[in-house]
């Protein structure tokens, strides 16, 4: 794998906080520089005044994830057309914090927001594979009693397979203590009883973020005319 692609590689790993989607399939990702083993990555939002400390965490895991990458030495995050670029590029670059650049900002702790936005996407994810383990026979008690070694073990087919990866991914984020597959962000076990209106509150949060995905990806195309290549549908 040439230098390039071993940098895109990582960058599928960088995902929008909001949207809970890779940089890489929303047309975030402008270009790809590489020279010797010095990197930079050129990153665009879909609008000028996209929240910074949004941005800022995009920012921050380029360079975390461009820079595990052996041979990479440096790591240049290039914004462009935003109203804070210079502050965000000059400050992921360099690897200072957020609240480092921003003195002056009351909301300057990003690991709250990382927080808050890796509860949405844990519920968005898991409302996915709590609606496949149903359509494919599984009863609300089998799914709440379900441990972690037995959605482990569970044999599925690839649709299965990605969706149980991509929610256990999103779990260990928040260690919990309970064996138990299925539980609140907070780690608690849900009841059958539970179990309905749980799912649609997930639901909920699952529809919005595909909604705001699908605009952004609007906005994106009509700001740097682009084709419908990122395009995507809502889902049902």
């Amino acid at each position: 794998m040439d230098k390039e692609k071993q940098v895109y590689s990582m960058l599928e790993k960088v995902y929008d906080p909001e949207l809970d989607q890779p940089l890489t399939e929303l047309g975030f990702i402008d270009q790809v520089i590489v020279k010797d083993n010095h990197v930079k990555v050129v990153f665009r939002l879909p609008t000028y005044w996209c929240s910074p400390n949004f941005a800022y965490i995009m920012a921050e895991d380029i360079r975390k994830y461009v820079s595990e990458i052996e041979w990479v030495k440096t790591v240049q995050v290039h914004l462009l057309d935003h109203c804070a670029s210079d502050e965000i590029n000059h400050g992921a670059s360099a690897g200072k914090s957020f609240r480092e650049v921003f003195h002056n900002v009351s909301d300057g702790d990003l690991e709250e927001l990382r927080k808050t936005f890796d509860i949405k996407a844990y519920y968005a994810r898991q409302e996915k594979l709590m609606k496949y383990l149903l359509k494919i026979g599984m009863s609300k008690e089998e799914i709440t009693s379900l441990s972690l070694q037995e959605l482990n073990e569970l044999s599925l087919p690839e649709e299965g397979r990605l969706l149980r990866e991509k929610y256990l991914e999103k779990k260990k984020v928040f260690h919990h203590s309970s064996t138990f597959a299925i539980t609140t962000p907070e780690g608690k076990p849900l009841t059958e009883e539970e179990f309905s209106d749980y799912l649609k509150g997930a639901k909920l949060t699952r529809l919005s973020m595909e909604f705001n995905a699908h605009y952004c990806r609007g906005l994106l195309e009509a700001r740097y005319n682009l084709s419908a290549a990122y395009e995507g549908s809502l889902a049902k």
